[in-house]
């Protein structure tokens, strides 16, 4: 049995009329939405918005090429999140390069870590700093390169 054009209009303005009445019933009790981030500063102290895009010279080797920042991280248990070069397992070897978050997590203050992806290193350390916290986990990839 073949539709006419006229029933799939019909159909399609049942379904928008569905739709909207869900919508409404989904806001009704709705209050405004607020993330379950903890509040933190707007800057990091220290630092520049927007320097990680800007066409200044980076580090090619030694620590500062392989934890290139840091970050607050929004995942649940953690934070904050450390930014790793892509080319940190050539730089640091395969060897050292499975051993970073492990050093990493044996920093003071850090009480656990976890790899998203290859490139974020989520870590919970509640009590440190955002500039000591970076600067001592440098100091562990400096530990692996010597």
């Amino acid at each position: 049995m073949a539709t006419s054009r006229n029933d799939a209009q019909d159909g399609d303005s049942r379904d928008s009329e569905a739709l909207e009445h869900l919508a409404d019933e989904l806001g009704h009790d709705a209050g405004p939405f607020t993330p379950a981030v903890a509040s933190a500063p707007r800057d990091l102290p220290g630092r520049r918005r927007g320097a990680a895009l800007s066409g200044e010279d980076r580090p090619t080797s030694g620590p500062s090429a392989v934890l290139l920042d840091i970050g607050t991280s929004r995942r649940d248990g953690f934070t904050h999140v450390l930014w790793v070069s892509h080319l940190a397992e050539p730089l640091l070897g395969a060897e050292a390069f499975e051993q970073l978050g492990e050093a990493i997590g044996t920093t003071a203050g850090v009480h656990g870590v976890e790899w998203e992806g290859a490139d974020h290193l989520h870590v919970d350390a509640p009590d440190r700093d955002h500039t000591e916290l970076l600067r001592d986990a440098r100091a562990a990839v400096a530990d692996l390169l010597d």
